[in-house]
């Protein structure tokens, strides 16, 4: 089995904060796993992203050219990488900053969620890495059958800031239910 991932958007964005708790909850299960990121000059509106592997075998390069799965937080991100999906995989767009899309490749599942505007639902747009990390983690069901998973290791690096526990519980619920939605 190998997976390989790739988060692209802006800093600010949360893409790194969902590609290290990836990595991290894949190592805690024992599986062989890479986290590559990638930044811009800026820390905040620059082009930011992260290579996830995850493999129950030895990762050779960590950054493929073509990708299980492609989360897409803007449109610069969409028109430069969507594209790199392997036939099979999927493509997550944030709707919310991208509304204008072409038909996927062929092979290709698109899903269009509304990322940012469940940001707005909740009242919070800053916490946008545990709405992506819930809809993403719906996508890894086949490594990962509990997504919970996530939510522990996100709510665990949040303990020493209780008063944002409960919200980016929500926020992870939140798009985890929009991703099975946009599934069923």
């Amino acid at each position: 089995m190998l997976k390989s991932m790739y988060f692209a958007g802006i800093g600010g964005q949360g893409l790194q904060v969902v590609g290290k708790t990836i990595a991290e909850v894949a190592n805690e299960k024992g599986y062989h796993v890479t986290y590559s990121p990638k930044y811009g000059t800026a820390k905040r509106g620059a082009l930011t992203s992260c290579f996830v592997v995850i493999s129950d075998e030895e990762i050779g390069n960590p950054r493929k050219k073509k990708q299980d799965l492609l989360l897409v937080m803007e449109p610069k991100a969409y028109a430069q990488f969507h594209h790199d999906v392997k036939p099979g995989g999927t493509l997550v767009v944030n709707s919310t900053l991208v509304p204008q899309v072409e038909e996927p490749d062929e092979g290709v599942k698109q899903v269009n969620l509304p990322l940012h505007g469940i940001c707005a639902e909740l009242g919070n747009t800053k916490v946008i890495s545990s709405v992506a990390l819930g809809a993403v983690a719906e996508l890894l069901t086949d490594i990962f059958p509990d997504t919970e998973e996530f939510l522990g290791f996100m709510l665990k690096q949040l303990s020493k800031r209780p008063d944002l526990l409960e919200l980016n519980k929500k926020a992870f619920e939140a798009g985890n239910k929009a991703m099975k939605d946009s599934l069923a």
